[in-house]
């Protein structure tokens, strides 16, 4: 009777520090640890985010804050129209993406390869996607280059880029894998469970998709629609670098040029707050599309049976090799241009290129050194982020999901996806700027922490979902069997999501390598990373320079991809 007791107390106690049954002294002690990444959160999120927002309220140019910009009546205006444009161009972006990546969400949800093709651009850095539609679509790019040599013309019919046209087709491409992924997965969760019922009782293919399949998958297609809108409104480097001047510039560049070039922290602010209001609402409409999005899944699932393999029509077919020729042309033409062109020299405009490895050698004193340091930055960088996401995912899951503290563990790790790279830098450079941090080694671990802080949303997601994907049984058998909480997770939970715990490392690892705003913002002098390098010496014409240091970072962030990507299951979220 004593041992039966014994036993029963020991499966009480697992039920209540196992994450559905509550959180018991145990659970709450192994959820103390998470406390560190709220108060990260907090002192590199929260207070740098408000710091930026509340220059935005100073009426005059005291307060320690210079005032060298506009006069005050036309700040309104200027904040207004350029609100109006990115809005404009986010809402246009986000319909080209939709039109790029449905195909793909549709065709291509279980071919490895187009799967794989459709999640290129995304794994790169936006640098590089300014790179790419420069070196293919400028003036003087392959494509126009293509077309005159057919023709004979003069000049090629291209001429895109510094306009509005130019930004909304990089946002397009860069992120339409989105929609591929989010919405892809609707749609097959969608097939499986309705699509055959529906066929079963009469209803073709194509009105199965129409009144059934796409209805259905509904939730899923919004969710995707509003990340990539998030992410287009608060686009910075594509902008910064396609954009044309005052007629196509965003909030984000607008933060960034009265920032650092006017010093007007006031209009810097007043643009961060309109920005920080529309990207709130879009988060929020975000969270309960996503809500909606799990629930027709769960529901998919339970209403799901054996799934049978459609039948694969020459219209079908045809149609998936025209959508791959398609993508061939778009994503990797382009970005195949950048270590191709960056082994190629030109005599003159017109004359022939010829294999060299004069941009190497000539680039190489600068190349190597921005490797080193972006690579040095993306290690701290990602082990500050995945150690972060470990912890925070760790208390999440042991509070159980709907308990106030787990809820606020999952709130804090998204809150960075509320705002830009751009108005979190400025928040950085008022509290924290040049004249309060010394150069050096304490700078370059500012700009390492603001990149893990960036990064968090998406190390926790992958930490987090490992800790779920944990099997029930193992977990609730070590409990049984006396493993405390810290012994459990340390010997079972952690274990068994080593593989989710890589993919965080490895994934924020490829967010810092890509990040152009910190190092732009609050970056030591002559702190120079391989995309400051490619956007400067693009920006100087020096592209044989801007291709050496793309093809670095390309094969850099593949790498990192790679590894995040390996042997690696469940929903992608971006």
């Amino acid at each position: 009777m004593k041992r039966s007791g014994a036993r029963f107390q020991t499966a009480k106690k697992a039920r209540n520090e196992f994450p559905g049954g509550g959180v018991g002294s145990g659970g709450a002690l192994a959820a103390l640890p998470a406390l560190l990444p709220l108060l990260a959160v907090f002192f590199l999120f929260l207070l740098p985010a408000l710091a930026s927002l509340s220059a935005g309220f100073r009426t005059a140019p005291g307060a320690g804050l210079p005032h060298a910009g506009l006069p005050h009546a036309a700040l309104p205006r200027s904040a207004l129209s350029v609100t109006l444009f990115t809005l404009k161009q986010a809402l246009l972006s986000t319909l080209l993406a939709l039109l790029l990546g449905l195909p793909g969400a549709w065709f291509g949800v279980k071919r490895r390869f187009l799967r794989a093709l459709t999640g290129i651009p995304f794994a790169m850095p936006p640098v590089l996607v300014v790179l790419a539609f420069v070196l293919f679509f400028g003036r003087s790019g392959w494509l126009n280059r293509f077309f005159m040599t057919v023709t004979g013309a003069e000049t090629g019919p291209l001429n895109i880029l510094y306009r509005p046209a130019a930004v909304i087709l990089a946002h397009g491409f860069y992120n339409f894998p989105i929609v591929v992924r989010l919405a892809g997965d609707g749609i097959a969760a969608a097939r499986k469970s309705w699509a055959q019922a529906a066929e079963s009782l009469g209803a073709s293919p194509f009105r199965a998709a129409l009144t059934v399949v796409l209805p259905i998958a509904a939730p899923s297609l919004l969710t995707s629609s509003l990340l990539v809108f998030l992410y287009c409104f608060t686009s910075f480097a594509i902008v910064l670098a396609l954009g044309g001047g005052p007629a196509v510039t965003t909030v984000a560049v607008e933060i960034y040029r009265h920032a650092r070039i006017s010093m007007d922290f006031r209009t810097a602010g007043i643009l961060a707050v309109t920005e920080t209001l529309f990207s709130l609402a879009v988060f929020f409409l975000y969270i309960l599309a996503d809500r909606a999005f799990h629930r027709e899944r769960e529901t998919g699932r339970a209403a799901a049976g054996e799934e049978r393999p459609g039948r694969e029509t020459a219209g079908s077919g045809a149609a998936r090799a025209g959508y791959a020729a398609l993508l061939f042309l778009l994503v990797l033409l382009p970005l195949l241009a950048i270590p191709v062109q960056s082994f190629l020299v030109r005599s003159g405009w017109r004359g022939a290129p010829a294999l060299s490895l004069k941009n190497w050698t000539a680039s190489a004193l600068r190349v190597f050194p921005a490797l080193g340091r972006s690579l040095f930055l993306a290690a701290l960088s990602a082990s500050f982020a995945a150690l972060l996401a470990l912890l925070a995912a760790a208390g999440a899951h042991f509070a159980g999901e709907k308990s106030l503290f787990g809820r606020a563990l999952r709130l804090s790790a998204a809150l960075p996806l509320v705002s830009s790279g751009v108005t979190l830098g400025l928040g950085y450079y008022l509290l924290y700027g040049r004249g309060a941090v010394p150069s050096g080694i304490v700078a370059v671990g500012l700009l390492a922490a603001f990149h893990a802080v960036i990064a968090l949303p998406f190390a926790f997601n992958a930490v987090y979902q490992g800790y779920r994907d944990v099997p029930a049984g193992i977990a609730r058998a070590a409990a049984t069997l006396g493993a405390a909480p810290f012994a459990r997770l340390a010997t079972v939970e952690i274990p068994l999501a080593a593989a989710r715990f890589r993919t965080a490392w490895a994934f924020a690892a490829a967010i810092s390598l890509g990040e152009l705003n910190g190092v732009l913002l609050i970056g030591p002098d002559g702190f120079e990373t391989l995309p400051v390098l490619v956007y400067r010496a693009a920006g100087a014409y020096r592209y044989g320079e801007a291709c050496a240091a793309g093809t670095m970072l390309i094969a850099s962030c593949a790498a990192a991809f790679l590894l995040s990507e390996k042997k690696k299951e469940g929903r992608f979220v971006p």
